[in-house]
């Protein structure tokens, strides 16, 4: 086991400073990323907007995901059956989903 390296004991304000923390700027984020996904259509296959970078790609994903739990959002993912198995991409698998203006 390798030990912790030192903490400076200077103040640290770090990127948090630059958080926006009000209320709306989370909700406001998360619609800028689904409408920069749709544009101007109403649904779009998550195939089309994930690239072949895994961790943007898992970064989309997690706030396409949140965007889909906020219920006061217009935006909702919804799901095929289907697998695509394809082990020469990155992910191997590909689950069919979609990302739509609920309202």
């Amino acid at each position: 086991a390798q030990p912790t390296p030192p903490r400076s004991n200077l103040p640290d304000p770090g990127p948090g400073d630059a958080l926006d923390t009000s209320p709306d700027a989370a909700a406001a984020r998360l619609t800028q990323v689904a409408e920069s996904l749709l544009g101007d259509a109403s649904r779009v296959a998550l195939a089309d907007v994930l690239g072949s970078d895994w961790p943007s790609a898992r970064r989309v994903l997690a706030d396409l995901t949140t965007l889909d739990l906020r219920p006061e959002l217009p935006y909702r993912l919804t799901w095929a059956d289907g697998l695509t198995i394809a082990p020469e991409r990155e992910p191997a698998w590909l689950s069919h989903g979609y990302l739509e203006r609920a309202r």
